[in-house]
């Protein structure tokens, strides 16, 4: 069960990231009811005495966030109940992501395939996503329009490059840690590592850019501390990846992004939308405006209109508070700190907590396709870095 469980989990992420840039619902729905779906089974196993089910303290505040959302319809403190009722099937998705990769994560060898199964589908998505990048601007998949509200450039399947940016984050530190780690195929991890980075650059994400460079720095740090390499080892090692991060940046075309750098007020009309959140969560710090209600409620809050839908607060922090009070905010504070000292503690799964500073700047996981991998994750770090069959399994 465990095989099959794998199969169908890396199925709901290619399946939710291949079709990031459908707007109607059943882009998200599918995914979600999908984790939802394997969830119940492993429910079911459980109730016949079939398996034994492992759990996670961070599976708490999950739970919780879902409970508060119920909450909020039922005593209708929430101020519009669709958005709510998809935001909580939003959070079972998530959930159940983690809770079914709680199960199957105990396997040592089922982790360490996942994970590099996931990094070789993140290095063919860099590698398509920066083609696509270069050759269409107004269509997905050089087919399907790109409808009539222009994102900004496209990136493959994503309509926000920032969201792309965040799945390498993800990724990335994998990468990193099995380049370090791994005897054979080194050169072909140092190469998708090297990938990923530069589809950073051609993204022209500015917090990609910065994250994915202190994950650069600071991952090879905790991969090599208490490890035996020569220092011939390490000189080749980091020679060759310099040698791949120029090979493949320069071509990526870093104009776009050294631009976006210098714009003048980088934090313009970010900083506008805080404002307003700030003025919302002094409104209503307890329960909310309800889960998914931000771009509900900020019509009444707004200092300026440039012309186009306000969906996100470009601040996750920002929004949660706001859409599910202090509970909410002290809630996502705990996954958070959680993730944290996990994903230190196993250095591949940096990336988590990295993603949860890059909310404080915008909305990476906010979509279901990268929130899928991220939760996945977060159940890797739970169950990895504790009992190692060779050293370079996560």
């Amino acid at each position: 069960m465990t095989k099959f469980s794998a199969v169908w989990l890396f199925a709901c992420v290619v399946t939710t990231i291949s079709v990031m840039w459908v707007t109607q619902k059943w882009a998200t729905t599918v995914p979600e009811v999908g984790c939802c779906l394997l969830a119940s089974v492993w429910a079911t196993a459980f109730l016949l005495g079939k398996a034994k089910p492992r759990l996670s303290i961070v599976l708490l505040p999950m739970v919780g966030i879902i409970a508060w959302g119920c909450m909020q319809l039922v005593t209708g403190s929430t101020v519009y109940r669709w958005p709510t009722h998809l935001a909580i099937l939003y959070w079972c998705g998530n959930a159940a992501a983690f809770f079914c990769g709680l199960q199957i994560f105990s396997d040592t060898r089922i982790r360490t395939l996942f994970l590099r199964t996931l990094v070789g589908f993140g290095f063919v998505t860099a590698i398509f996503c920066t083609i696509h990048a270069f050759t269409s601007t107004d269509m997905f998949y050089w087919h399907f329009p790109i409808g009539p509200h222009p994102v900004g450039p496209l990136f493959g399947p994503f309509r926000y490059k920032n969201q792309f940016a965040a799945l390498i984050e993800i990724l990335f530190p994998v990468s990193l840690y099995f380049a370090i780690t791994t005897r054979r195929l080194r050169f072909l991890y140092f190469l998708i590592a090297a990938t990923l980075y530069a589809s950073v650059i051609a993204a022209a994400s500015r917090a990609g850019f910065v994250l994915a460079t202190i994950e650069l720095a600071v991952v090879p740090v905790l991969v090599l501390r208490g490890r035996n390499f020569s220092r011939a080892q390490l000189i080749n090692g980091v020679l060759v990846l310099i040698g791949m991060l120029l090979w493949l940046a320069i071509p990526a075309g870093p104009d776009l992004l050294i631009s976006r750098f210098g714009q003048a007020d980088p934090f313009s009309g970010r900083r506008e939308f805080n404002e307003s959140s700030a003025e919302m969560i002094k409104e209503r710090p307890l329960l909310g405006f309800g889960l998914g209600n931000w771009p509900t409620a900020y019509p009444g809050y707004a200092k300026f209109d440039d012309g186009n839908f306000a969906n996100e607060a470009h601040n996750d922090w920002a929004q949660w508070t706001v859409e599910g009070g202090m509970p909410l905010l002290a809630m996502m504070l705990f996954i958070a700190g959680w993730a944290a000292i996990r994903g230190v503690k196993t250095a591949w799964g940096l990336g988590v907590p990295v993603i949860f500073i890059h909310c404080f700047v915008d909305y990476p996981i906010q979509r279901p396709g990268v929130s899928i991998v991220l939760f996945l994750m977060m159940a890797a770090i739970a169950r990895g870095g504790t009992r190692r069959r060779e050293d370079t399994d996560p």
